[in-house]
């Protein structure tokens, strides 16, 4: 029954906030679906106005909210929806309840421009820093966390040569079956790392002021280097998204960590670097035609920043990726170039 209500409130519930969250980073969208495809087929639908959407989905939270009485989450939807009509008791009733039950995502909650109207009250100010105690008591169990993939065998002379990964906005730390064995064939170790702040389960992001966490969550995820035999003057950023735009302001101005970088669409709030000490370092910057126009900019900043002192190969694709074009076919051969193991840097399995 529970799923059953998600599935609808996710098809119907259009409030900013979901549509903020469903937006994907520049090449990190959906795998499209075949143009013959079945599930392609459009199926007649009934006019709907959006208020009608909207009161279908609050009496879907309301009857969530009653049938599962530990869900934080209908609670503060049908709060967020009560604030931005100007209903402040009701919001603050529901929003009292979320925290009842155990309300974390202090993230979520601090930059949820729904609660504007009720910010300044007490009622709101109160459970906010409830709900950042709760944050702080379950989310550093999860910040920065790195999951580890290491060769079997004996490490090349000075250690494994170290891939580091950061996720996009709103990812986490996955390493799969089939990425540790890529980076066993390529004989190098592989490290994925959570963000520095969680917004929910599975979730993180990074700093959206300042990359300084970031690098302190790779030299923490980097310390077993004797443990681990990773050579440390053979570390490579790898990055997407969010991930990407953090990775390029810390190879500008800690090149000395890092031997190379591959940086695949660059976005996020954080200011790009204008200055870089990084010479002698391989650069890989990837941009889509799907990005919007400020991104592709941004991806072309840093390759131009880059240029100077260092090598820079610049790729850019007309889409994000699909089952023909995915991780493999479009990035393992410039990873390579980045570690020395390829002679280009020309995309292709």
């Amino acid at each position: 029954m529970y799923f059953f209500i998600l599935a609808l409130l996710l098809a119907l519930f259009t409030r900013p906030l979901l549509a903020a969250e469903m937006r994907y980073p520049a090449g990190e969208e959906p795998i499209e679906l075949p143009a013959h495809s079945p599930l392609n087929t459009q199926l007649p639908r009934t006019a709907q106005s959006h208020e009608d959407k909207k009161i279908e989905a609050m009496s879907l939270y309301l009857t969530l909210m009653r049938e599962d009485e530990r869900n934080v989450w209908a609670p503060y939807q049908l709060a967020a929806s009560s604030a931005e009509k100007g209903q402040t008791e009701l919001a603050e009733r529901y929003l009292q309840l979320s925290a009842n039950r155990g309300l974390w995502y202090y993230y979520t909650l601090l930059e949820d421009d729904a609660f504007n109207s009720i910010q300044h009250r007490a009622t709101y100010r109160s459970i906010l820093a409830a709900t950042k105690a709760r944050y702080l008591q379950h989310a550093h169990l999860f910040e920065g966390k790195a999951s580890y993939a290491i060769p079997k065998g004996a490490p090349p002379s000075g250690g494994w040569p170290t891939v580091v990964f950061l996720h996009g906005y709103g990812k986490g730390a996955n390493i799969s079956p089939e990425e540790r064995l890529l980076f066993s064939e390529m004989g190098v170790a592989y490290i994925e790392i959570n963000g520095t702040q969680m917004l929910s389960e599975n979730s993180f992001r990074w700093s959206n002021y300042s990359e300084e966490s970031t690098q302190s969550a790779i030299q923490q995820a980097l310390r077993p280097q004797e443990e681990l035999k990773l050579n440390p003057q053979k570390i490579y950023l790898t990055a997407r998204g969010q991930g990407a735009l953090h990775a390029a302001n810390l190879l500008s101005r800690y090149p000395q960590f890092y031997a190379g970088a591959m940086l695949i669409a660059p976005n996020g709030g954080i200011k790009p670097a204008q200055q870089s000490l990084a010479a002698r370092k391989k650069v890989v910057v990837a941009y889509y035609d799907r990005q919007n126009f400020s991104d592709q900019a941004l991806a072309l900043h840093f390759a131009n920043l880059f240029s100077e002192n260092n090598q820079v190969e610049t790729l850019h694709f007309p889409q994000g990726e699909n089952a023909e074009g995915g991780w493999q076919a479009r990035f393992k051969r410039p990873l390579q170039w980045v570690l020395n193991q390829a002679p280009d840097a020309t995309p292709g399995a």
